[in-house]
């Protein structure tokens, strides 16, 4: 206590002295009672504890901490807070604990157990793989959360040697047992995890770890049912093991029990209404349901306390993904990685945004790590395939997909990925039969079926689309779009009554399905009735009137009726305010604007979809198209820039400031601009090509050459080098050595159009005679072709 230097006569110091004796007096009593409450409060926690009542204990230890700092009561505290599933609290008074010296031997385990139930995987292995504590059973139970940390970071190599060094220290270790069975099951083997657990369970029958083994194997098995089964019995023999809970509400969740799962939340958070994971399971629960809203408030509540939360990280950036905002959830999806590089999913969900965004580099560099790490991972090799088809290589992506198939033989998804890549290749043959196996594999998945559609409508096979539709209608029989795509078939068949019947079939089933309503629309068009197509859109409207899908198909049914311009913008607005957040209203205004010549509105709109969307990149090119449009390319050039800076990997953007340079007569910036393009793997050719058209444009001929030559050294084998050496000669007037250059591309490409450039060359150069035998020759062996018989 501190007092100042008083100028008072020295009685009323004396009175103070005396006064300052009482009051230390007085304070060794408060100190002697408080001591006393706090031994009181502790005892009183050990025998809450005793009785496995740990939110009572925890009241009690908080209420002792206050009265003293102690290593006991921050380590049953710590305790406590763990099977209450206060896991941020636990880790912080395990972490007290231990720098007031309290047993290592005892706190260790505590503090991962913690951070195990935080999620925290990667920094549990880097903190705790070489922890030391004396006592051989504590050794082992942090071997054990070490081990199935790896596991939980597929590092199984890792896993099993902390599993085995538990096993050291304690032979037989059940925990350890169980951690090592679950590698194999990791590795595909099923039968010995099975015996394991059931040996287990035989002796201790409610032992969790041993419980949630089987329940995975049963998943593995494809028996949810059981696995759900067993879950729930350990839930009921262990009400307050969180992790139990957790491991049941995923399994609702993941087999669409979503009712169930809602219920299991519920309940957890009665029974632990301090742990976390109840949070994050009712965020993953609304994201299966497609509620992506609800799905990121869950994850934010958990973010606002633990911001590092790796588990919630993954969960908002999903949430994010959905709701289109691709920028934001990447931000969250990349410091998701940071904390956990082996989290595939996030890093999948990663490489899919800068799919989706145009950036296949940095979807290139996002994979390069895991395809490394996991080599023989299915999902990996499947985003690898879906990187090297926007890399344009797609025999690269049909060898990535071989390989998945190959891990996952019945995967009806990959199978018909593998044989969809398989039809652009060119393989027919071999993309059918992968379309009939896949459609075989799975009754709940349809995505070959309908591509077995697609393809026979596209050869106008229609009797065989409509055999395919049928085995599409035994799996989802109540299912508009099977009757929809029925519906195409009798289109393209010409048989109209039976389409009708087929999409009429569609919307009795989904009254407002949008896709069945537009091909009614369109055969009511075709038969000139108009005002029966405009009903189909009307009908929905007036039941929703905030269905933009619907407002965006009556504004186009308006145009091609030559309806004023001011009703079909009045419907565009009405769809643009029934949807603020998508991009679709805003560009079809822009692109009507555009198409009636009426560039400064096409500008303005574009203008306020840039302020509403500044991230969207179909929004900027928009606008500076929109601008080039109306002889603005400063400004056009000012919005492809900000378009480059949305994706930097992608080479559209740079193709698009390339004309707008262009136009602006900055040829020296254009060619520049179009270089960096052909640094970029999917559209080097095509930028190629806009250089050399620049470059005659501009009377460069032999620069226009030398790039020609240029793409011939790299592709020998491909006819666009040898086609563009052609244009450039012929631009030249030096048709003789044009017709040679296109001579050269027909070898490596004999299409139409390479043999009609080359015969308009003959026919210039004076060759008529080469050029007719050439004509002839062509004729002969294409007779239904009419390019160069005209």
């Amino acid at each position: 206590m501190y007092l100042p230097v008083s100028l008072k006569p020295r009685k009323k110091n004396l009175m103070n002295a005396v006064a300052l004796a009482g009051c230390i007096s007085i304070a060794s009593l408060v100190t002697a009672c408080g001591q006393k409450n706090a031994d009181t409060l502790l005892a009183s926690a050990k025998a809450y504890i005793a009785k496995k009542d740990y939110s009572s204990a925890s009241v009690q230890l908080k209420s002792a901490l206050q009265k003293q700092e102690s290593g006991e009561v921050q380590y049953l505290l710590a305790l406590s807070l763990v099977e209450v599933g206060d896991y941020v609290g636990a880790e912080l008074q395990a972490r007290r604990a231990l720098l007031s010296k309290y047993d290592a031997n005892l706190v260790y385990p505590l503090l991962a157990k913690a951070m195990f139930g935080l999620g925290d995987f990667s920094r549990i292995t880097s903190e705790f793989r070489n922890v030391l504590v004396n006592d051989p059973a504590n050794q082992a139970l942090i071997l054990n959360i070490v081990g199935e940390a790896f596991l939980a970071q597929r590092q199984a190599n890792e896993a099993l040697a902390a599993f085995d060094a538990a096993l050291v220290k304690v032979p037989g270790e059940p925990r350890a047992r169980i951690g090592r069975a679950r590698t194999s099951a990791a590795n595909g083997d099923l039968a010995e995890p099975l015996k394991i657990a059931d040996e287990i369970l035989a002796s201790s029958p409610n032992f969790a770890p041993a419980l949630t083994l089987k329940a995975d194997v049963l998943i593995a098995q494809s028996k949810p049912d059981e696995a759900i089964a067993t879950i729930t019995k350990l839930v009921a023999a262990a009400p307050f093991n969180g992790q139990a809970r957790f491991s049941l509400i995923s399994l609702l969740t993941a087999n669409n029990k979503f009712d169930e799962a809602a219920k299991a939340i519920d309940a957890m958070k009665l029974a632990a209404p301090r742990d976390i994971r109840a949070s994050y399971l009712a965020g993953v629960l609304a994201l299966r349901k497609g509620e992506p809203l609800k799905a990121r408030d869950e994850a934010i509540k958990i973010l606002s306390s633990l911001p590092d939360h790796p588990p919630s990280l993954v969960l908002v950036g999903a949430a994010e993904y959905q709701l289109g905002a691709l920028s934001t959830a990447a931000d969250y999806l990349r410091k998701a990685i940071a904390a956990n590089p082996e989290n595939i999913y996030a890093r999948n969900l990663l490489i899919t945004i800068y799919l989706r965004q145009g950036q296949p580099g940095k979807a290139e560099d996002a994979l390069a790590p895991a395809l490394k790490a996991s080599p023989t991972d299915p999902t990996i090799l499947r985003a690898a395939g879906e990187v090297a088809m926007a890399n344009d290589q797609p025999k690269d992506a049909a060898n990535y997909y071989a390989q998945a198939l190959a891990l996952e033989k019945n995967n009806a998804l990959t199978q018909t990925r593998l044989a969809q890549i398989r039809l652009i290749n060119g393989d027919t043959s071999d993309a059918v039969s992968g379309l009939e196996a896949a459609s075989s594999l799975d009754k709940d998945q349809f995505q070959a079926d309908l591509s077995l559609v697609a393809l026979y409508f596209d050869k106008k096979e229609f009797d065989k689309a409509l055999q395919a539709v049928s085995t599409l209608e035994k799996k989802q029989p109540n299912n508009p779009l099977t009757h929809n795509v029925r519906g195409a078939v009798y289109v393209g068949k010409r048989d109209i009554q039976a389409a009708r019947l087929s999409f009429e079939k569609a919307l009795s089933i989904q009254a407002d399905y949008l896709p069945a309503a537009s091909s009614l629309a369109r055969l009511d068009l075709a038969e000139k009735n108009p005002a029966a197509a405009k009903r189909r859109y009307e009908s929905i409207i007036e039941k929703e009137p905030s269905n933009d899908g619907a407002l965006l198909a009556l504004a186009q049914l308006q145009i091609l009726t030559s309806a004023p311009d001011g009703e079909v913008v009045a419907t565009i607005n009405r769809a643009i305010k029934a949807n603020l957040g998508s991009a679709q209203a805003r560009l079809a205004l822009i692109g009507f604007y555009t198409k009636r010549g009426n560039t400064k509105a096409a500008v303005e709109a574009a203008q306020l979809a840039v302020s509403s969307l500044p991230s969207e990149p179909r929004v900027l090119e928009a606008l500076g198209l929109a601008q080039l449009g109306a002889g603005d390319p400063n400004q056009a050039i000012e919005a492809f820039n900000k378009l480059i800076r949305l994706q930097p990997d992608s080479a559209a953007p740079l193709m698009r400031l390339a004309s707008a340079q262009y136009a602006a007569k900055s040829v020296e910036d254009a060619i520049a601009t179009l270089r960096k393009a052909t640094t970029l793997k999917s559209d080097s050719l095509k930028a190629q090509a806009e250089i050399i058209a620049i470059q005659i444009a501009s009377g460069r001929a032999e620069d226009a050459l030398k790039e020609a030559k240029t793409i011939q050294k790299s592709r020998p084998t491909e006819a666009i080098g040898f086609a563009a050496e052609g244009d450039i000669l012929a631009s030249q007037k030096r048709p003789a050595d044009a017709a040679n250059a296109y001579a050269e591309a027909t070898k490596r490409k004999p299409v139409a159009e390479l043999f009609a450039r080359q015969y308009q060359m003959l026919v210039a150069a004076g060759k008529q005679a080469d050029a007719s035998a050439l004509a002839d020759k062509w004729i002969q062996s294409n007779p239904k072709d009419t390019t160069l018989r005209f």
